[in-house]
């Protein structure tokens, strides 16, 4: 194997290890609203079909692990700052095989009907009809697959614009705990973020024949409406690589008959031609919008948030975190016209789905649109365009973001999870506390794992992988060859 081959081998290593420790520590239906993804990835196996927005679409065994029934899974998205006393009350895995009565009528309406099909076309029927727990594993498994594609197209973007430093960006990727939060759990969110950064990767590519091109952008506009706004960054590319007209042609057509098939899908099946309940007919007075209130929200979900548990970094923490990295990236960072244009085009979008949310916000505060997590997506382009340039001069900052994502991760998310934190005893750096020791974390019984065993053998192979990359990196580096977008 070349030195490259092995700097590429190592990336994939340190991914692999630090998703499947994540995955391994999850509880139950544990991030953001998998559960409502879960229930609909089962509608589909079942039914062959989509559901509507308006008809009932949830099994009665994740009806009942949502409204908190002790004989069934507890569902940690929906339980929020009452985990700890569900732990210390009960199992939180119950799990056997599903029987035809937990399995229909369906009891509720789903509000992720709004998604496009795409995904859960393809995958509902890749988990068998099992227990609660074997399907759950196999879609969270899916979006690990999915996570490794988005590292490696990450990495070669990176390579491209500046050489090894940009591989070693591209394996840091999986050291970001929201964007753990956003791609380790069953949902669509790391199969759209996958097939986004395969387009992005294609682009930057230049390649000689569109067709692939084409196929994956298209793919990946189908996948879920937040990949729009980033195809505003196609003009870019193809200037700057001086594109060839029939080339741009056949991107735009396949670009536009993917957002037209969509539109299709979501008119049919929801309210409205986006799909997004933001977007429905407003119904009653919105009381006047709480901007502060909304982008300490934004702040707080960039920098970390174990989905519907509420813990977070304090602003003291959120500021040593991310105070040097930034102003590392202002001193460091070159102009790069695909990384401006990415972030302005997803800023309006955010802005434009927020504004929805507020015509209906009776508390001032709109339910969605808000969220900083959503920025993830950008993670092929800003990863490459703003990290890489930062390792390419301090490699420290390396070391500053994984000694960052073990805090994170192995003292508090992991506590958050075994039910030995609370919002009553904050700390310095976390509001859910007191202070724990990294790797003391129980998660037996809770963890839906597997390898829930393995915890601190993943987190020393992601770490001595990510050395190794680091001083391999470092000897293999050399001038870049590759121009970037704005030269």
């Amino acid at each position: 194997m070349n030195r490259r081959g092995l700097l590429y081998a190592l990336v994939m290593t340190a991914a692999t290890a630090r998703l499947l420790l994540q995955m391994a520590a999850l509880p139950p239906y544990a991030g953001l609203d998998e559960v409502y993804h879960v229930a609909r990835l089962a509608f589909v196996r079942a039914q062959g079909r989509n559901p509507t927005i308006f008809e009932w679409s949830v099994p009665p065994y994740l009806f009942a692990s949502m409204v908190g029934r002790p004989d069934f899974s507890a569902a940690f998205c929906v339980v929020g700052p009452k985990w700890p006393e569900v732990v210390r009350s009960r199992a939180v895995i119950v799990d056997r095989p599903l029987q035809p009565r937990a399995l229909q009528p369906y009891l509720m309406p789903n509000y992720e009907a709004q998604q496009p099909s795409l995904y859960y076309s393809l995958v509902a029927r890749l988990a068998p009809l099992r227990t609660p727990m074997f399907e759950l594993r196999v879609w969270r498994f899916l979006s690990v697959l999915f996570a490794l594609v988005i590292v490696a197209a990450t990495a070669f973007v990176g390579e491209r614009w500046f050489g090894a430093a940009g591989i070693l960006a591209g394996a840091l990727v999986v050291s970001l705990p929201t964007w753990l939060t956003l791609v380790v759990r069953a949902s669509n969110d790391a199969f759209a973020c996958a097939l986004l950064a395969v387009a992005v990767a294609v682009s930057a590519s230049a390649p000689r024949r569109p067709y692939g091109e084409a196929v994956a952008w298209a793919a990946a506009l189908a996948a879920k409406l937040y990949t729009w706004p980033v195809a505003l960054v196609l003009p870019l590319f193809w200037r700057q690589q001086r594109a060839h007209r029939d080339r741009v042609s056949l991107v735009m057509i396949a670009c536009a008959l993917s957002a037209a098939l969509t539109i299709s899908d979501l008119s049919t099946r929801t309210r409205n031609a986006l799909g997004l309940f933001a977007f429905d007919t407003a119904a009653g007075h919105a009381a006047a919008i709480r901007y502060g209130e909304m982008l300490k929200i934004w702040i707080a979900t960039l920098a970390w948030t174990s989905g519907q548990h509420w813990d977070a970094l304090t602003p003291l923490a959120i500021a040593l975190y991310l105070g040097p990295i930034l102003a590392l990236v202002i001193i460091a960072s070159r102009r790069n016209d695909v990384a401006v244009a990415a972030i302005v085009a997803f800023a309006i979008a955010q802005m434009i789905n927020a504004a929805a949310y507020a015509r209906g916000a009776s508390t001032g505060l709109p339910a969605g649109g808000k969220e900083g997590w959503y920025w993830y997506t950008l993670v092929p382009i800003l990863v490459p365009a703003l990290l890489a340039p930062v390792l390419k001069r301090w490699r420290f900052i390396g070391f500053w973001i994984v000694a960052w994502d073990v805090l994170i991760t192995e003292v508090a998310l992991f506590h958050d999870f075994s039910g030995a934190s609370s919002p009553a005893h904050p700390t310095l750096l976390f509001r859910w506390g007191p202070w724990h020791l990294p790797f003391t974390a129980h998660l037996e019984g809770i963890a839906v794992g597997p390898l829930v065993g393995a915890l601190v053998v993943l987190r020393i192979i992601h770490v001595a992988a990510l050395f190794a990359l680091e001083s391999l990196s470092r000897a293999h580096d050399r001038p870049n060859h590759f121009a970037l977008p704005s030269d």
